[in-house]
């Protein structure tokens, strides 16, 4: 009889240790803040040094063994193609 992975009696944990989905998620959830950084950074919400220390203080909370609580990401623009808000203009164009 095969185990199915759905069962609720199927653990990962049977191998003793963090197991390679944690590892897995850590990483891939650190790889999804590394492109959502990227996509900030180069649509201007946001700056490189901005990017950096979040990036960092990411691959530190994910590097502990405790599991971090979720945080809420910004939602990721909806249209791509849109271009990103310009900054506003201090003095008026002469005409």
């Amino acid at each position: 009889m095969a185990l199915d992975p759905f069962s609720p009696w199927f653990s990962h944990e049977t191998r003793g240790g963090a197991t390679m989905s944690d590892k897995l998620k850590k990483a891939l959830i650190g790889a999804l803040v590394a492109v959502a950084l990227a996509v900030a950074v180069s649509y201007g919400l946001i700056s490189q040094q901005t990017a950096d220390k979040i990036q960092t203080e990411t691959n530190q909370t994910l590097s502990q063994d405790q599991s971090p609580a979720p945080q809420q990401m910004p939602p990721a623009p909806q249209n791509p193609a849109a271009p990103a808000p310009a900054a506003p203009n201090p003095a008026p164009a002469p005409r």
